[in-house]
């Protein structure tokens, strides 16, 4: 070595010789433990690029393919949601609701300030009064409207559309007979 030239650093107290270190001779950044490198999206530099091209079309149809299940999977969640719901709207919950529409008679429509009112009774002569809001029917029909003029009680019942996956509401009309008795 030429003079003048220490190959490690001395320490001015002691005189003892040290090896260096290297956090000595550079310095890191303070955040270089979160710096990473995903060597597997690093395309190979000897890789012909008609196969890396056929490769990266596998990869698109592969990530295609699992979307496409991704959403089947989706779409049957929402069926399955839609039907639960349907069968927890149909769980009976009253007396009236263990009733069929078809079993019921509508035998009075009362008016008053409160709002409007109908009395129904089913085939053992036991009589429901109905509002609007009231659940009637095996089918977890709700009340919907009650028709002064019309003489009907018009009730909402759901059943699940055509794509399987909202419900919707038919009316169904239970009308006042002509005779009562």
């Amino acid at each position: 070595m030429g003079a003048g030239v220490v190959p490690y650093p001395v320490c001015a107290t002691s005189g003892e010789k040290k090896a260096p270190q290297v956090e000595d001779l550079v310095e890191f950044p303070a955040k270089a433990a979160e710096y990473s490198i995903d060597v597997k999206k690093l395309p190979d530099p000897f890789l012909s690029y008609f196969i890396r091209r056929e490769q990266m079309a596998d990869e698109k149809a592969e990530a295609e393919r699992r979307k496409q299940l991704e959403a089947e999977a989706r779409l049957e969640r929402k069926k399955r949601e839609a039907r639960e719901r349907l069968e927890d709207l149909k769980k009976a919950r009253t007396e009236l609701q263990t009733l069929n529409l078809s079993q019921l008679i509508l035998t009075a429509i009362i008016q008053s300030d409160q709002g409007h009112w109908a009395m129904v009774r089913d085939p053992k002569g036991q009589g429901y009064i109905l509002k609007k809001g009231t659940r009637i029917g095996t089918n977890g029909g709700v009340v919907s409207r009650i028709a002064i003029n019309d003489k009907k009680v018009i009730v909402k019942e759901p059943y699940i559309a055509e794509d399987e996956i909202h419900i919707k509401y038919k009316p169904v009309e239970i009308a006042l007979p002509d005779e009562l008795y």
